[in-house]
Parts: structure tokens; C-alpha cells; sequence
């Protein structure tokens, strides 16, 4: 479990949410822009609620170790957290191969 500060709140979800959550806000930053997702979570009481954030490229997540050990049931929450992390990050092929490796210099291009 993982404790999650998150504007002026925290919250406790399962481990594999928390990861899910920051992967998936390093997607947002790169691309600018912001989504709304829901996942299992402990508020402060410890209650078992369904949480609901917007998250960005402003957002400042916070993620460390819980004591808590409670079985949230997230597996398709975070899987969905996932699927639109994936969904969201450009490939090569839209970065114009950018992200393919570093293009030849000036240099070596009036080499051959």
C-alpha cells in the first residue's frame, strides 16, 4: 500500500494504482493535457472509498510506503489507469521518429 499526497489531501491506495498514477502523470506532462480518473482508495479515516482526481501536467503527486494492508480489488483500475497512459503517449512514428535515436550531424551527412 502507498500513501498518496495529492494537493492538500492524502489518500492510501493499493501499490500497483500508486505506480499506475504517476506513470500515467509523466504521460500527461508530456503531452499537456489532463484526465479525470477513479480508483479504490482509504481516505484519513481508513474507509474504503472510490476516488476520483484530475490529473495534469501541474499535478504533484506524492507517492511512499503505507502501513496499511487492505484488499482494494484494483487490478482493473489500475489496468485502466494504464491502458490511457498508453493510449495518450506519442509514438515514433507521430514524433516523426524522434524518439527513433538521434538524426545524423551536418557533418555526417555531407560525408557520404
Amino acid at each position: 500500500m502507498k500513501r498518496i499526497l495529492y494537493a492538500t489531501s492524502e489518500f492510501t491506495t493499493d501499490d500497483a494504482v500508486a505506480d499506475a498514477l504517476l506513470e500515467y502523470a509523466s504521460v500527461l506532462a508530456i503531452v499537456g493535457s489532463a484526465d479525470v480518473v477513479r480508483f479504490p482508495g482509504l481516505d484519513s479515516d481508513g474507509t474504503v472509498r472510490q476516488m476520483q482526481i484530475v490529473i495534469g501536467p501541474a499535478s504533484q503527486l506524492l507517492s511512499m510506503d503505507a502501513d496499511a494492508t487492505v484488499d482494494l480489488h484494483v487490478e482493473e483500475a489500475a489496468a485502466e489507469i494504464r491502458e490511457r497512459a498508453r493510449r495518450r503517449l506519442p509514438t515514433s512514428f507521430e514524433m516523426g521518429g524522434a524518439i527513433a535515436g538521434p538524426s545524423e550531424s551536418d557533418a555526417e551527412s555531407t560525408a557520404h
